[in-house]
């Protein structure tokens, strides 16, 4: 899920030593995935065509199974940027300029974050709320845009993980879902629709027949008829 995402980005130590060794253990190449420069080129980011819309996400670009979830979007109030802006301020790194809040995002998974705008148009610095207890939060940057008929993109800059969004009464049709998904214009090795389930695990072969156990079993239906008697 997006949360356990974000609960990984504020884990991983953030050196180029570390990133080599576990971009050498899954032997991929996130440079040949769209950056996202690339995602939101030749777009204008306006932040009230996402605001009090029930968002559902339809296609996911990782590499691990997440479930579909919901994303609302307001725009960030002057008590709520204020809010962070006093408890985090000190703490942020870079440091924010907390005028440049768009947004406030809530998820059915009970995760919540202040978008802040760039000198980019669409890519957006992310604090989750879970700044207030965990510190020293990463540099979170994330790029957005609408596209026709009204899908939303939502891709992590640097760990390129993207995912395709449509209002919840405005899903597209099941078969339809990758065709639609690609109309963002992202690529990756990943993809799935949201209707895709996990393979289930083996079932452990039937235990070897063992005489022993008939004969517990008569065992047991002989004295139930003695204390009948």
């Amino acid at each position: 899920m997006f949360l356990t995402t974000l609960l990984w980005f504020l884990s991983v130590q953030e050196n180029k030593a570390q990133e080599d060794n576990m971009s050498k253990y899954v032997n991929l190449s996130l440079d040949n995935y769209t950056s996202c420069d690339q995602f939101v080129a030749n777009t204008t980011f306006d932040p009230k065509s996402v605001i009090d819309i029930d968002w559902k996400i339809f296609y996911f670009w990782t590499p691990n199974f997440e479930e579909s979830y919901n994303i609302k979007f307001s725009l960030a109030s002057e008590v709520l940027v204020d809010r962070f802006r006093v408890e985090l301020d000190s703490e942020i790194k870079p440091p924010v300029n907390w005028n440049d809040s768009i947004l406030f995002m809530e998820t059915s998974i009970d995760f919540s974050a202040l978008l802040l705008k760039t000198n980019v148009s669409g890519i957006v610095r992310l604090i989750p709320s879970l700044a207030f207890e965990y510190p020293g939060v990463p540099l979170l940057l994330f790029g957005l845009k609408i596209v026709k008929p009204g899908y939303l993109g939502f891709l992590s800059c640097k760990y390129k993980l993207c995912y395709a969004l449509a209002p919840v009464d405005k899903m597209p049709d099941h078969e339809s879902l990758t065709e639609e998904a690609q109309k963002l214009g992202f690529w990756s090795d990943f993809g799935r629709t949201h209707t895709q389930i996990i393979p289930p695990l083996p079932t452990l072969p039937p235990e070897p027949y063992n005489k022993d156990d008939d004969d517990e079993d008569e065992s047991m239906d002989m004295l139930h008829d003695y204390v009948l008697l």
